[in-house]
């Protein structure tokens, strides 16, 4: 980035605003407010977060030598059977703009919760003696390393925020990538201790970005142009992690809250958590659809942010008030133990009598399995927390217990539901039957119309296997990732008329260019072909040809077929149902001949055009395919 006068001036002028506000307010009253919770008064995990994340990206993803293209395959969550993918794609980002969104929000909102934790085991750096109502002693006393504010400030916070990163991707819905899991965590958990504190950061958040922008393009020029043929964008956000990320931090947050004894107010929390659960859009619940069609359903999402919202307030700020038992004032009702139990059975039956139709249907017989044992589970809660001992759980339960124990159970759906997403493989026979480039452990090539070379593992049923359909474009397999995806659809391929491919691993990368090529033929479809070629050495390779097709116009009851080949594009001509002969399409500027009739390339404008001629005759039989991104 070079320094221009106008970033000079968004520089100075944010420090201006900072040092003005710095000299008004007090001056050092910030920093005194700062070091009674913090190390120093420096959020020293939140900044370790982001060191360690950005130097990911940097040195392990490439980013250093490729800002704008790092290498991101290789560090998905493809399958549980790829492990590395499981450890490194909560730190990985897609791009630069990715990385940037992620730790500016990591930024501002890790240091509000930086501070609600502490560096200090007691409330603040004068009373940092761990108390019962501390998390120092539960965490090992006196002696415990969590009562070392060093421990506390470079070890244990940064720890906590990887381990939620794995824990998101691990437990992503398909293929994941980011930090933003554990960024949700961090919004979840501050805004849970600190309601206010977390609604102004999103202010923060927002100003934070448009100065990065200002910063990165002080000055923007835009034309009037058609875009490339693209999904909204909330088609490919992780909403399924966002949201275990931030049921992950709100739990922790009560926890802590719990821990230390504090209860903050009820309308506080749940204005916060539904201002944060909207502003970052948690009720985005992008489901179905099909290969073309995407489907966004925001009101049940809205309705499921107001849920959420309801249960996390309960949990941090309802009331200790037993629940009390239903239809306590009628003689002749049974116990609530007894309830309970006949609950359980009732849960058992149920569960026995779907296992029984499993095996009789046949289908799918794990995974149905699966999906009941986890329902079992859930729907047998409210009758585990009246006969488990009272040790465990007190009974009768209190408002604010069931609140927590119903977030409990929310944030482990959540995350189970991912589960079969990933108990995918990618077999031998996993590249579409075209021509692929190989790329160390990659295989590139183009098809369309091909199914997803990628499988569960467990039984299912064919039309379950195959109920994502057909995709076209750009594949990108890798079988010892257990890898199948494509790189560039077959729509945007025909915008642009090119694109890049960029695969790797962690000490290598390689760019891999693809380019397509094609005739407009008159009156019929058009014929093209899909080259991949390596930007190193640059060996090419023909991965797709489409099928030919014939000009509608005969000259002298001749026929001509424009006809894709695995280095370019012949002329078949045909006369009375017999072959005439073959020809390749000339260059521009070239001419050839068939039989009577002769060939030519001719330019005209922007276009290359292919004429057919006799002494008699001139027409003309296709025009070189133009790229609407070429002509914006």
């Amino acid at each position: 980035m070079s320094i221009t006068p106008t970033r000079v001036a968004v520089g100075l002028a944010l420090a201006l605003a900072v040092g003005v506000a710095w000299y008004v307010d007090g001056r050092g009253r910030w920093r005194t407010a700062a070091s009674d919770r913090l190390l120093y008064g420096v959020p020293w995990g939140t900044a370790v977060t982001v060191v360690v994340v950005v130097a990911f990206y940097l040195l392990v993803q490439g980013g250093l030598d490729h800002w704008d293209d790092p290498v991101t395959y290789a560090f998905v969550t493809w399958s549980y059977f790829y492990p590395e993918g499981l450890l490194t794609a909560g730190l990985a980002h897609g791009g630069p703009n990715h990385l940037l969104s992620n730790m500016t929000a990591t930024a501002v909102f890790g240091v509000i919760a930086e501070y609600a934790w502490g560096h200090y085991p007691g409330p603040d750096r004068r009373n940092s003696e761990p108390t019962e109502e501390s998390e120092g002693r539960a965490d090992g006393g006196r002696d415990g390393l969590l009562v070392h504010p060093g421990f506390r400030a470079f070890v244990a916070f940064p720890a906590a925020l990887l381990v939620v990163a794995f824990f998101t991707a691990a437990f992503s819905l398909g293929p994941g990538l980011g930090f933003s899991g554990a960024v949700y965590a961090v919004v979840g958990f501050a805004v849970v201790v600190y309601p206010l504190a977390t609604v102004v950061g999103l202010a923060v958040t927002s100003s934070l970005s448009v100065v990065i922008d200002a910063l990165a393009s002080p000055v923007v020029r835009e034309t009037v142009e058609v875009g490339p043929p693209m999904p909204p964008g909330w088609a490919g956000v992780g909403f399924q992690a966002h949201l275990l990320g931030f049921l992950v931090g709100a739990l922790a947050a009560v926890a802590l809250l719990s821990r230390r004894g504090r209860r903050p107010s009820f309308a506080t929390l749940a204005f916060g958590v539904l201002v944060v659960g909207a502003v970052q859009a948690l009720w985005l619940l992008p489901l179905g659809g099909s290969a073309d069609e995407y489907v966004l359903y925001r009101g049940v999402g809205v309705v499921m942010v107001v849920g959420v919202t309801l249960v996390v307030a309960g949990a941090a700020a309802g009331s200790d008030r037993r629940i009390p038992r239903p239809f306590g004032g009628v003689d002749w009702i049974p116990s609530r133990r007894t309830l309970s139990i006949a609950w359980l059975a009732v849960v058992l039956v149920g569960f026995l009598l779907g296992v029984g139709g499993v095996f009789f249907v046949g289908d799918a017989i794990v995974l149905s399995i699966g999906v009941l044992v986890v329902l079992a589970a859930v729907l047998a809660v409210p009758g585990l927390t009246v006969v488990l001992p009272d040790h465990v759980i007190p009974t009768p339960v209190s408002r604010r217990h069931a609140a927590a124990t119903v977030l409990v159970v929310v944030t482990a759906l959540v995350a189970l539901v991912s589960v079969p997403m990933g108990l995918t493989v990618v077999g031998d026979d996993a590249v579409p039957e075209t021509n692929a480039m190989a790329v160390d452990d990659y295989a590139v090539t183009y098809a369309e119309n091909t199914t997803s070379g990628q499988s569960w593992v467990i039984d299912v049923s064919e039309e379950e296997d195959a109920e994502n359909g057909t995709v076209s474009g750009v594949i990108v397999v890798n079988d010892e990732r257990e890898m199948w995806t494509l790189g560039v659809t077959d729509e945007l391929l025909a915008f642009e008329g090119e694109g890049n491919v960029t695969v790797g691993g962690v000490d290598w990368r390689e760019t891999i260019h693809v380019e397509r090529t094609g005739w407009e033929v008159l009156g019929n479809d058009t014929v093209y072909a899909v080259d991949v070629a390596r930007e190193g050495d640059g060996e090419t390779t023909r991965a797709f040809t489409s099928e030919s097709a014939s000009a509608a116009a005969e000259l002298d009851g001749h026929t001509v077929d424009v006809v894709p080949t695995d280095d370019g594009f012949d002329l078949e001509v045909s006369a009375d149902g017999e072959d005439v002969g073959t020809a390749s399409v000339p260059d521009v500027g070239e001419s050839t001949s068939v039989g009577d009739l002769s060939f030519s390339t001719v330019e005209s404008g922007d276009a290359a055009r292919v004429v057919a001629a006799t002494d008699d005759a001139r027409v003309q039989i296709a025009e070189r395919e133009t790229y609407p991104s070429a002509t914006n």
